[in-house]
């Protein structure tokens, strides 16, 4: 974290308790294990960022297509110098807060929380398109401190065009933490909204957000496909939504995808 070009590089060094000054490899093999298990709702690539200099591995050769980039990139500044230069201040705020909310967090309960927020992102025709970032750890010290994160960027333009500027903190691996921070505001809000679906409705949700159709959540779940279409019609009603489109533009919006 010496590296002054790297523009977070303030904001990381603000959480001395949770970043640690070694530098580590890990096994492109575990990268991909990880990211089968998230949530991905469009084209994306991940690449994994050594915190103590910045420096990325193992970049998904999606990023250099997308972007237009000659060569792979070796530094995060290079990923972050894609970001339109208007968001950059609330990156910045998103990456304070958010790890903020994490260092606060017993070393162990760390492990199974990520980041979440989204920036618009320069494209290979030159224009901007909005993304969705996740951030999850994936090597510590042993003293509990972040070593390295694995970083997902998703385009989501064809699902919203607006950025909500609200980031979360959401756990994984079975961590049912969940904080939101709505920066369009001076206070940030760290408390869960009130997700009024079920647990089946939830499993449906993440069918319908992969772009299954009802016939294919039925084979899934082993359910029949009306059973399917009720539950669908009822997580519209729930969500004041009028269609997959709208309903998926929500729920990423509140951190429920």
């Amino acid at each position: 974290m010496e590296d002054k070009s790297l523009q977070l590089a303030p904001i990381w060094k603000i959480f001395p308790q949770l970043f640690s000054e070694k530098q580590s490899d890990i096994n492109e093999s575990a990268i991909i294990q990880m990211i089968s298990e998230m949530l991905v709702i469009g084209d994306h690539y991940y690449f994994i960022l050594n915190v103590a200099d910045g420096s990325v591995q193992h970049v998904a050769a999606n990023c250099l297509s997308m972007h237009n980039l000659e060569n792979t990139p070796v530094h995060v500044q290079e990923i972050v110098d894609l970001i339109h230069p208007d968001d950059l201040p609330y990156v910045m705020r998103a990456e304070e807060i958010c790890h903020q909310k994490i260092a606060k967090q017993d070393p162990e309960d760390r492990k199974n929380l990520k980041a979440c927020y989204c920036f618009r992102m320069k494209m290979n025709n030159g224009k901007y398109q909005l993304f969705h970032h996740q951030s999850i750890p994936v090597l510590f010290d042993e003293h509990g401190k972040i070593v390295s994160t694995v970083n997902i960027h998703t385009n989501i333009d064809h699902i919203s065009k607006k950025n909500s500027l609200i980031a979360h903190v959401i756990g994984i691996n079975n961590n049912n933490s969940f904080y939101q921070f709505n920066l369009s505001k001076k206070i940030s809000i760290g408390k869960k909204p009130n997700n009024p679906l079920t647990t089946r409705e939830s499993d449906i949700l993440q069918y319908v957000a992969k772009g299954y159709s009802s016939i294919q959540i039925a084979e899934l779940l082993g359910i029949s496909d009306q059973t399917v279409r009720v539950h669908r019609k009822n997580i519209l009603k729930k969500t004041q939504t009028i269609n997959s489109s709208s309903l998926i533009k929500y729920c990423v919006e509140m951190g429920w995808l």
